[in-house]
Formats: structure tokens, sequence, C-alpha cells
């Protein structure tokens, strides 16, 4: 650059890009205080994460429960519905014939059907409580050789039962007797579903279904057993009251 004699300016050759004044420094406390806030904020967005997980897991618990309570539901409702169908069939059966021995055998033909391949026993009580066997329905297991064990489970087993329309599963056949006949009859290897026969808060008898252990339960067959029990006994039950004169010896 040229002054005005002409001669060149030594201060005007090129302008310095470094400023004179330095940036502020952070100090030691500064930093700490930054990481301290940061810190903070990472802890805070750590719970909150797990919190949030908690969260997902007391929803998807909820969901199993709901879920688990309508497949509960569901099931309630399609045993009764099976139930009242299949005491719906056998009231049809039985109609208004007043023949203790056809309602009967009607009644074990239906049984039969139903739970096949189960054995079937029915019982009858007196006033007294005292059961005898009225009619058997065999599958695998012959009268005869049914016998002795159905002797055993009338005086031990029937009575035990209440009036209201509740069947009693037994996984193993044996559990129903304290003293089995000898030999254990043909109980052992065998399970076993005992039914009362009640109406109006009165029981009339019993009905017994017996098949092998490795042979599964048909589908709802305490709530069928007991609503199918529930129809014979309203049935004896309208027989006894048009018929029969209780006397203390039916049945003899």
């Amino acid at each position: 650059v040229k002054g005005v004699s002409g001669g060149v300016d030594p201060t005007g050759a090129m302008p310095s890009r470094r400023q004179s004044s330095s940036a502020p420094r952070t100090t030691a406390a500064e930093l700490r205080a930054r990481c301290e806030r940061l810190e903070s904020l990472l802890r805070r967005t750590l719970d909150s994460r797990r919190d949030a997980r908690e969260e997902l897991e007391r929803a998807r618990a909820r969901l199993r429960t709901a879920g688990d309570d309508f497949v509960v539901a569901f099931e309630a409702i399609d045993a009764r519905t099976d139930a009242a169908v299949a005491a719906a069939e056998l009231r049809g059966l039985l109609g208004h014939d007043l023949d203790v021995d056809t309602a009967l055998t009607v009644a074990t033909e239906h049984l039969l059907a139903r739970f096949r391949p189960a054995n079937v026993a029915i019982w009858l009580c007196n006033g007294r409580g005292d059961h005898a066997v009225a009619a058997y329905g065999a599958n695998d297991v012959s009268r005869t050789r049914a016998e002795s064990s159905l002797g055993v489970i009338g005086r031990e087993a029937c009575p035990c039962l209440g009036s209201e329309p509740v069947a009693r599963v037994f996984e193993s056949a044996l559990d129903m007797v304290t003293v089995p006949p000898p030999g254990g009859g043909v109980l052992p290897g065998r399970r076993a579903i005992l039914a009362p026969m009640s109406h109006r808060g009165e029981r009339f008898g019993a009905i017994l279904l017996l098949q092998d252990e490795s042979a599964p339960w048909n589908m709802n067959a305490p709530e069928l057993a007991a609503s199918i029990g529930a129809v014979i006994g309203e049935h004896i039950d309208r027989i006894t009251r048009i018929v029969v004169r209780r006397n203390g010896q039916w049945p003899g």
C-alpha cells in the first residue's frame, strides 16, 4: 500500500485476524455441575424406562387375566349348555311314562350313549338312605364282575352324596371307598364319576360312571352327569308322588 509520499506504508500491509480477546475458560466446578446435571437426567431417563416397562408388564398381565377369565366364562357357558341339552334329551325320552323300570332302562341307555366307553350303574334309595342297584349298563365290565364293587359303593359312597346336583369325580375309583372288595374288585385302574339323583332338595339315588383310567372323560362329563342325575331324580319324584306311597321300603 502506498502512502501519500508514494512509499510503502508498513502498517497497511494485511490486518491481523487474531483477536486480542480470549474465550472464557470453564472452571472445574462448572464441569462438575454439568456432569451432575447429566447424571441426574440419565437417572430420570432410566427410571422412566423402568416404570414404562413395569407398566407394560402390568398391562400384559391384565390382558392375560382378562383372556383367562374369558376362557373360563366360555367354558362354563359351554358346560351349562351341554348339560341343558343332555337334560332336555333325556326328559324328552322319558316323557310321561310312570313305570320306574322303563324309566331306568331309558336313562341307562342314554348314559351309555353319552359316556361311552363308561360302564353305568344306577342306585335307588329309600327313606332311610339305603341304596340298592336298580339298573346297570355294561361296556367292558359285566354286572356279575362288578356286583361286589357296586355293593361297597352303595354302602359307602352313595350315602355321602348331597342333595344338590353336583357330581364328584374320582381319578382313582378306589378313592370312593375306604374298604374295597377283595382284590379291589373292578375299581383298580379305573376312574369314576358319582352323581346324585336329586330333585327339590330330596335325593332318590345315584348314578355311577366307571371307565378305564387310560380313557379320558368326555368334555364337561361331571356337569352332564349331574344334569342327567337331576332329570332322573325329577322323574322318579313325579312317579313317587303319583303312583307310590312312601312306606320306607321302596325300593324293596
